[in-house]
């Protein structure tokens, strides 16, 4: 049975899923919860990583590139002149019109394990054709909203992926404090790992000490220059971080925090929903969702956070601190 048929208490975990399962020429990735979509799409691109090479990949807009979707595609059917694996991300994928629908199809069969489509959308609509293969093959992979019972469980995980335990109490004050939001309390989760140090069980005292030494305004105000692609006054905010002793890497996960909300606001926006909606499905505040809105379009804050991927392994390597930081700043302000 596919992921999309089977209900909410059947489903099994869809990321477990996607790491296990076999390389499929194409996925479906769809669903409320972007923050696990996000996830799921970086684990499909790691997949194709290891014993391949380099990933080649491509990004494209359904409701923007059509017109590039031809050579993608062509791109995609022919092997790399060095080797490794091939990826087609299609963002938006509900607006795909049928003649683009029935051109993926076509070139499906072409594909082997070393090269993959994969369609973002926000439904699996089973009238559309390239939507129902998927379905029907087993690669359609949803991702519900999180309610708060979910929130709890997801920072209980969150907290084992970073060696940590963490007392009931700490993970409902996380969420209170924090919100539903997954990006966030993904986040907010990995500072606390960094304030409580390795292994350590992790109590409500680490939550509200992580709280108080927040630097939430300081990492606002670095958003905000970054969106006006002002380089100069983001490298000034960052350098006051630093010199304050903002540890580099809890500043980028600060940073990557208020991308990914902003990505999602914007994604929610860009698909017609108003600031309440917006508020109510993220669950945050709708002062936060009118902060955040018109700072940039998803695929600039998507192209953000990739960097930012990036920088946090130079961060964790023995590269200069401050110049790969503000080298990384620079690319997101271009």
């Amino acid at each position: 049975m596919s992921q999309a048929r089977r209900s909410s208490g059947e489903t099994p975990d869809p990321l477990a899923a996607l790491s296990r399962g076999p390389l499929r020429s194409c996925y479906l990735l769809y669903g409320e919860e972007t923050y696990l979509v996000e996830r799921g799409l970086q684990l499909l691109r790691a997949r194709l990583a290891p014993g391949r090479g380099q990933v080649r990949g491509r990004t494209l807009w359904a409701d923007e590139d059509l017109d590039r979707l031809p050579a993608a595609l062509d791109d995609l059917t022919s092997p790399p002149l060095f080797g490794g694996a091939q990826s087609l991300v299609i963002r938006h994928a509900d607006a795909l019109r049928e003649p683009a629908q029935e051109a993926i199809l076509a070139r499906l069969p072409a594909l082997g394990a070393g090269g993959s489509v994969v369609l973002v959308a926000r439904a699996a609509d089973q009238r559309r054709r390239l939507v129902a293969a998927c379905v029907r093959a087993g690669a359609a992979f949803g991702f519900p909203r999180v309610d708060v019972r979910g929130a709890h469980g997801w920072v209980v995980r969150f907290a084992r992926e970073h060696g940590h335990e963490i007392v009931p109490a700490a993970a409902e004050e996380l969420v209170d404090r924090s919100g539903q939001d997954l990006g966030v309390l993904a986040s907010e989760v990995e500072k606390v790992s960094l304030h409580a140090g390795s292994g350590v069980r992790i109590q409500p005292q680490h939550v509200r000490a992580v709280a108080t030494a927040g630097r939430a305004h300081e990492v606002q105000e670095l958003t905000d220059r970054l969106a006006a692609r002002d380089h100069a006054g983001a490298i000034r905010i960052l350098r006051t971080l630093l010199d304050e002793g903002e540890p580099p890497i809890r500043a980028a996960a600060f940073l990557a925090a208020h991308l990914r909300r902003a990505l999602h606001v914007a994604e929610l926006g860009e698909r017609g929903l108003g600031p309440g909606a917006i508020a109510a499905q993220l669950g945050i505040s709708s002062w936060l969702v009118q902060r955040v809105a018109g700072r940039g379009r998803a695929r600039d804050f998507e192209r953000s956070l990739q960097v930012l991927r990036r920088l946090d392994l130079e961060l964790k390597s023995s590269r200069p601190t401050e110049a790969v930081f503000e080298a990384a700043l620079l690319e997101m302000a271009r």
